[in-house]
């Protein structure tokens, strides 16, 4: 039980990071009965993405993550174009948990130090890359811990704002902005980086429990944020913030700011950790980079970008979700076609062929893809 617990909490941690804080204000431009049915249904997708990666990972003798994947089983033409997807997705979120995780530990300190915010960006970047250098043990463990914070907080949001919330800000809708959500919903509940971390916990054992965190480590998050999602904007309405946590200070008193700062600081916390850790091995392992180099390289290049200043919060994860996500989900989903003919050892599990759903979940990435390019040029 106590590696299905870990693994659960390190899936569910890897996923419930800065994204969620986008959500309501999202679903806030759409309405919430369309972003609460973009997540029911990214959540199915994503959690059948996770199982179909989990079982490429249980399939294939050799270590890799989804670079080396995406050259063993499809060829080098898609190991190239994974290669920048899965760069560009690393570092533009690692650059956005420095910028966002960082003006939480300053909204935490700020009445008690004189300290600029840029300190705490630096705090949380020390933070997070001690963490990924030391490795897997140490990220696990305390993930289990903060697993339970997030459930903690998310649900003791929704009791204090219980009172507050008008159901009428649930009633609107604009049907312009149906695919806002798309995006950053997509974004927020991907996991695939972490994978073969989940799996390296279990040793190759215990493959129900396997399959189960996978499902259970992905399902949680859409939980959360269906919760998160509804206090926010049953609270807010029209005037839900891009960060969601500011917006609630009027209503419920810096109380809420100070818990929504100690959340936010978690979860991105947790999910700089694994993601950095990801990126790491994605140079040490398909790369053939050394490990300390590979840790170098997977931490500074963001804390570079973010000296630079290139970084816009709500832009930078609808490009990551829909652009990043769609040419990788369609990379997993073509890649465990092919490890179901040429995987080189017995699963832990096996989910059968699902055709139709798995060309289907391709349309969807596809259409996404193509949307969020033409948002972009038009």
């Amino acid at each position: 039980m106590k590696p299905f617990l870990f693994a659960t909490a390190l899936l569910m941690s890897t996923i419930v990071g800065v994204g969620m804080f986008s959500l309501p204000y999202a679903g806030a431009q759409s309405g919430f009965v369309i972003a609460g049915v973009f997540l029911i249904i990214l959540t199915i997708i994503i959690t059948l993405l996770h199982l179909f990666y989990g079982e490429i990972v249980s399939r294939t003798k050799e270590k890799h993550r989804l670079v080396g994947y995406a050259d063993y089983y499809l060829g080098k033409k898609w190991k190239n174009l994974v290669t920048v997807s899965v760069i560009v997705g690393f570092y533009g979120s690692l650059l956005v948990y420095i910028i966002v995780g960082g003006g939480f530990l300053y909204d935490i300190f700020s009445s008690a130090s004189n300290l600029p915010p840029v300190f705490f960006n630096l705090l949380f970047f020390a933070i997070g890359a001690i963490a990924i250098y030391f490795g897997l043990r140490f990220v696990s463990g305390l993930d289990l811990l903060m697993g339970f914070f997030l459930i903690l907080i998310v649900f003791l949001f929704f009791i204090l704002g219980f009172n507050h919330m008008d159901l009428n800000n649930l009633k609107t809708y604009n049907w312009k902005n149906i695919f806002i959500p798309y995006g950053v919903t997509l974004y927020s509940l991907a996991g695939m980086s972490i994978i073969p971390e989940v799996r390296e916990i279990f040793a190759g054992k215990n493959g129900k429990l396997y399959k189960k965190a996978i499902i259970w480590g992905t399902v949680i998050p859409g939980i959360l944020y269906f919760v998160f999602i509804l206090t926010v904007m049953g609270l807010t309405g029209a005037n839900t913030t891009p960060e969601a946590i500011n917006g609630l200070a009027s209503i419920l008193g810096k109380r809420v700011v100070f818990m929504g700062a100690i959340f936010g600081f978690l979860a991105t916390i947790t999910s700089f950790f694994a993601l950095g850790l990801c990126l790491k091995e994605t140079f040490w392992y398909d790369f053939k980079i050394n490990k300390n180099i590979a840790w170098f390289l997977a931490c500074f290049v963001p804390l570079i970008l973010f000296f630079v200043g290139a970084y816009n919060f709500v832009t930078v994860i609808t490009i990551l979700g829909s652009l990043m996500g769609g040419i990788e989900g369609t990379a997993i989903v073509l890649i465990y076609i092919r490890a179901k003919k040429a995987g080189n050892q017995t699963p832990d599990y096996s989910l059968g062929r699902m055709s139709i759903i798995r060309y289907t979940m391709i349309l969807v990435f596809i259409l996404g893809f193509l949307y969020t390019l033409l948002e972009i040029f038009k």
